[in-house]
């Protein structure tokens, strides 16, 4: 009889009632996986959209377990892994399930933990940071003489651009929706914030560079503000779309690109993973970095295994600035 262990799923998409604490049978991972005991585990936009039902992956199937990045230690790896060992303390990021007390998680995938990164931190980096990273490194290769417009700057991933882009030496712009939210975002270097409830994002990036524009804009809200973006690019510009969290662009966005000889791209952290040695490179960056303290990732709240609902409420409220991270060990009970 195999163990059964606690974890949170969606029978089917809704909204936040729609997360329902379940008991469940544990993974038991493929030679090429470890199974990890789950201390923490974050809360990203993937996360929402996927318990919307809205995310644009058409091999999720329902019921489904969220999560798809954790911290904690290893319990068990399979007979092909030979670079990690039980108890090890780890990160990871999940192919889903990371909303349970212990989950599976490809071997390539795990980032084993210096004693500098404690387990909040473990679980708040990989997606945002590693997502950042690959942006500016990979997608584009910003350059110090380059400027970016982050969209919802206060968020994790906009938080890690920031700074990444800083320590490139490039110039930061960015937009948030509410008052406040961009406070961080100043603190770690971007030139200026705009709050797009009460400014024009298009109006004062020009007036910042000129009006030439910026070199990059990253994307993760589409929409109007989407398409308002490319009339902040410079003359052949860039923008990155990372998310639709108000709607897909319009749908003559090819008119938009030809104004001004600017291009569009979509982006998946994971296609680095193709790229020889650009994975491996890019872990051992974020981590020195985060170890040494050069980058930091604000933990706005840490919630307990049985708070899911509030987390992904907290999250769609767009008013956190900072990670959220679900504590697994509430009320933690044992295998049976």
């Amino acid at each position: 009889m195999s163990n059964r262990m606690r974890a949170v799923m969606v029978e089917e998409p809704g909204d936040v009632t729609a997360l329902r604490m379940e008991n469940v049978p544990e993974p038991e991972p493929a030679p090429d996986e470890v199974l990890i005991d789950v201390h923490y585990a974050a809360c990203n936009w993937m996360d929402i959209e996927k318990r919307r039902g809205v995310y644009p992956d058409p091999s999720i199937t329902y019921p489904t377990c969220l999560g798809n990045e954790v911290s904690g230690r290893i319990e068990a790896i399979g007979s092909e892994v030979g670079d990690l060992a039980v108890g090890q303390r780890v990160a990871a990021i999940v192919r889903g399930g990371g909303y349970a007390e212990r989950c599976v998680a490809s071997a390539r995938l795990v980032i084993p933990l210096p004693d500098e990164i404690s387990d909040e931190l473990g679980a708040a980096f990989p997606v945002v940071s590693l997502t950042a990273y690959h942006l500016l490194h990979t997608a584009h290769r910003l350059t110090a003489n380059e400027s970016i417009l982050v969209h919802a700057i206060g968020g994790g991933v906009g938080l890690m651009l920031t700074q990444i882009a800083r320590l490139i030496g490039a110039t930061v712009f960015g937009t948030v929706g509410h008052a406040g939210k961009g406070d961080r975002a100043i603190g770690f270097g971007a030139k200026r914030v705009v709050d797009r409830s009460e400014e024009d994002f298009v109006e004062i990036v020009l007036a910042e560079t000129n009006g030439r524009g910026v070199d990059l804009v990253i994307d993760s809200l589409g929409g109007e503000t989407g398409y308002r973006s490319f009339d902040a690019l410079r003359l052949y510009g860039r923008l990155i779309n990372i998310g639709e969290a108000e709607d897909w662009p319009k749908e003559n966005l090819r008119d938009k690109l030809y104004e001004r000889s600017t291009s569009f791209a979509g982006y998946e952290t994971i296609h680095a993973l193709q790229i020889p040695g650009a994975w491996q490179e890019s872990v051992a960056y974020l981590v020195d970095a985060f170890a040494a303290g050069a980058l930091q990732l604000p933990v706005a709240r840490t919630y307990d295994f049985e708070q899911s609902q509030q987390m992904h409420s907290d999250l769609e409220s767009r008013l956190v600035s900072g990670k959220l991270l679900l504590w697994m060990k509430s009320g933690a009970s044992g295998a049976g």
